[in-house]
C-alpha cells in the first residue's frame, strides 16, 4: 500500500506545473471581476441616467439585473431626490474605479509573469480579454441609459441628409420643429461640427435606423462596440508587425480594451472618436508593415497610411496632426533612403521635398474632394462661419475656461483684489485659444524634431500622444471621451522602454482616469458643482504622471524581444 501511494505522490516538476498553470490563470480571475464590476454598475448608472427609449427592448432590462441589490438611498442630504441622485453617482462612480483598479491589476500581473508562461498562455490570456470585452460591451450596448445625447446630434446630421435633403453646415435641424428628432438633438441649433466622413456615415445610419430614437441609439452604440473591437485587433497587428514580444502584445491589447474610460464611451456612449482612432490605427499598421519591408519609401508605399490619415482628420480635424507629422516622417525617411549607396553626406533633398510636396497635395486633394460637394453654391464667408458656428469653436466646456467662467458668474467679476485681474484676463475665450494654438505649436515642433531624430512608427505615435495629450490640457472645449485618441494610440506604442515614451503613455492613461471626474461634480449635494474642482482632478493627474516619469524615470525595457534592447 505504501509503495501505491508513493507511485501516485506528484513530482515536483508536476507540483510546479499545476502551481504554474495556476497562476497563469490568474487573469481568468482578472477578467471576471472586471466583467462583474462593469455589470454591477448599471443598475445605478440606469437610476441616475435611464431613458424611456428602451422600454420596448426586452434586452434592456437584463444588464441591470446583477446590480438591483445595490442601496437606493444613502441619506446623504435631507432631500430624498437629490440624497437619491448623489448615492446612484457616488456608486456609478465607485465602481469605476473599482473597474480601473482590476484594470491597473491585471496589467500588473501580466508584466510580472514569468516569461515561459506568457509564451505558453498568451493565446488563451487574449481569448480571455475578448470574452470580457464581448460581454462587458454588449451588455453596456443594451443599458437603457444615457451619458451623452451625441447619437441624436449623429441622427440628426442624417436626417438633415436623407429626409430633408439640406446641407448640415448651413441648415439646422431647428428648422424643422416638427421632427421627432429636433427635441432630442442637444445641437439642433448648431451647424455640423463634424468632418464630411462623418456626414456620410450619419446619412447612412439614417437609411438604416428611420425615425426611432431606440434604433439610433443602438446602430450607433454597435458601431462604437465593434470599431473598439476592431481597434483591439489593430492593436494587437502594430505590436506583431512591430516585433513585439508576446508579454508586449497581451499588454497592449489589455490596456486598451480594458479601459474603462474607453469601454464605457465607446460602447454606451456610441461617439464617434473611436471611429477615427480605427483610421488612426489602420494608418500606423499600414506605415509599421512597410517599415518592416526592405522597401525604400515613396509616394505609393505611403499612399494607404496618408489616406487613413486624411479620413480620420475628416471624421475629426484633431487627427489632422498627425497627419503632418506623418508627412515629415516621409520627408525624414525619403531625404535618408539611398545615403547609403550615394555615400555618407549625400542627402536627397530634393526627392524628399518632393515627396511632402505631392502626398501633402494627394491628402489636401482627398479633403477637398469630400468638402467640395458640402460647399457647391455657398459663399466663402459661409464657408468659414460653418467651422466656427458649432459650440465647440467658441464656447466653454469641461476646461479650466469653464471653470474661470462659472467662478466670475457665481462670484462676479467686480470683487476687488488681487485676483481680479489674471481671473478677468484668463476668462476670454480668445486666451485659451491662443494657449491652445501655442501648445500645439510647441508639441508639434518637439514632435518634429523627435522624428527626425528617431525617424520610427513609434515615435510617430508618440509624438501624436504628446501633441493631442497637449491639447487637450488647455483646450476650452473638453469631453471624457476625447481622452480614446490617447488611449488607442498608447497602447500601441508599447514598450515602456525608454523615458519620454513612457512618461507619455503613463500620463495618457493617468488622463482615461482622471477624465471621469467630470460626471463626479454634477451638482448633487454633499459633492457640490464646483468646475474648479472638475478642471484641477482631471487635467492634474496626467500632469503629474507625465513631470514624475520624466524626472524620475529609468530607462528600463519591460520588453525581452530583440527590438526592446537597441
Amino acid at each position: 500500500m505504501k509503495k501505491v501511494l508513493e507511485d501516485k505522490k506528484p513530482s515536483h516538476a508536476e507540483r510546479r506545473k499545476v502551481g504554474s498553470d495556476g497562476r497563469a490563470s490568474g487573469l481568468l480571475y482578472c477578467a471576471i471581476a472586471f466583467v462583474a464590476c462593469i455589470l454591477v454598475s448599471l443598475a445605478p448608472l440606469n437610476r441616475l441616467a435611464g431613458v424611456e427609449y428602451f422600454r420596448s427592448l426586452p434586452l434592456s432590462m437584463w444588464p441591470l439585473a446583477i446590480g438591483t441589490w445595490l442601496p437606493l438611498d444613502l441619506h446623504l442630504v435631507a432631500n430624498a431626490r437629490q440624497s437619491q441622485l448623489s448615492t446612484h453617482l457616488i456608486l456609478f462612480l465607485s465602481l469605476v474605479t473599482l473597474a480601473f483598479v482590476i484594470y491597473g491589476v491585471s496589467a500588473w500581473y501580466i508584466q510580472h509573469l514569468p516569461e515561459h508562461l506568457i509564451d505558453k498562455r498568451s493565446p488563451q490570456m487574449r481569448r480571455w480579454i475578448w470574452l470580457a470585452v464581448v460581454i462587458a460591451g454588449l451588455a453596456l450596448v443594451f443599458t437603457p441609459s444615457m451619458l451623452s445625447h451625441d447619437a441624436f446630434v449623429y441622427a440628426g446630421y442624417g436626417r438633415l441628409l436623407t429626409v430633408y435633403h439640406e446641407n448640415p453646415y448651413f441648415v439646422t435641424l431647428s428648422t424643422h420643429p416638427q421632427d421627432p428628432f429636433t427635441h432630442l438633438d442637444d445641437w439642433n441649433n448648431a451647424p455640423a461640427a463634424y468632418g464630411p466622413v462623418w456626414l456620410i456615415i450619419s446619412m447612412l445610419g439614417s437609411w438604416l435606423a428611420g425615425d426611432q430614437p431606440l434604433t439610433y441609439i443602438l446602430c450607433y452604440r454597435l458601431l462604437g462596440l465593434g470599431a473598439h473591437l476592431l481597434n483591439m485587433v489593430l492593436v494587437v497587428m502594430i505590436l506583431r508587425a512591430s516585433g513585439r514580444s508576446e508579454r508586449t502584445v497581451v499588454l497592449g491589447t489589455l490596456l486598451y480594451a480594458w479601459n474603462p474610460l474607453v469601454l464605457l464611451e465607446s460602447s454606451l456612449g456610441a461617439h464617434m472618436d473611436t471611429a477615427m482612432v480605427t483610421l488612426m490605427l489602420g494608418g500606423i499598421l499600414c506605415w509599421v508593415r512597410r517599415e518592416q519591408s526592405a522597401r525604400k519609401p515613396d509616394i505609393r508605399a505611403a499612399l494607404p497610411s496618408l489616406l487613413c490619415f486624411t479620413l480620420a482628420a475628416l471624421i475629426k480635424f484633431t487627427a489632422a496632426p498627425l497627419a503632418i507629422l506623418f508627412l515629415v516622417l516621409l520627408g525624414r525617411k525619403t531625404l535618408y533612403a539611398t545615403r547609403s549607396e550615394l555615400g555618407e553626406g549625400a542627402l536627397q533633398w530634393q526627392a524628399a521635398i518632393r515627396t511632402v510636396v505631392i502626398s501633402g497635395a494627394i491628402g489636401a486633394g482627398c479633403a477637398l474632394a469630400l468638402y467640395i460637394p458640402f460647399w457647391i453654391g455657398q459663399s466663402p464667408s459661409a464657408i468659414i462661419a460653418s467651422f466656427t458656428s458649432p459650440p465647440s469653436a467658441n464656447a466653454a466646456y469641461g476646461s479650466i475656461l469653464s471653470a474661470i467662467l462659472n467662478w466670475i458668474r457665481w462670484h462676479g467679476a467686480a470683487n476687488p483684489g488681487w485676483r481680479k485681474t489674471p481671473l478677468l484676463f484668463f476668462s476670454q475665450y480668445k486666451v485659451w485659444q491662443n494657449m491652445a494654438l501655442l501648445a500645439l505649436a510647441a508639441t508639434m515642433i518637439g514632435g518634429i524634431v523627435w522624428i527626425w531624430r528617431l525617424p520610427t512608427a513609434r515615435t510617430l505615435t508618440l509624438a501624436t500622444v504628446a501633441v493631442l495629450g497637449a491639447l487637450l490640457l488647455v483646450t476650452p472645449w473638453f469631453f471624457p471621451w476625447y481622452v480614446i485618441w490617447l488611449v488607442g494610440l498608447a497602447a500601441a506604442c508599447l514598450p515602456m522602454r525608454d523615458r519620454p515614451g513612457r512618461a507619455v503613455i503613463g500620463a495618457a492613461l493617468a488622463f482615461s482616469t482622471s477624465a471621469f471626474c467630470i460626471y463626479l461634480f454634477r451638482g448633487f449635494p454633499p459633492i457640490g458643482d464646483w468646475e474648479g474642482f472638475t478642471s484641477l482632478t482631471t487635467v492634474g493627474p496626467p500632469l503629474l504622471m507625465l513631470v514624475i516619469l520624466l524626472l524620475f524615470g529609468c530607462d528600463t525595457s519591460n520588453d525581452s524581444s530583440p527590438e526592446s534592447r537597441t
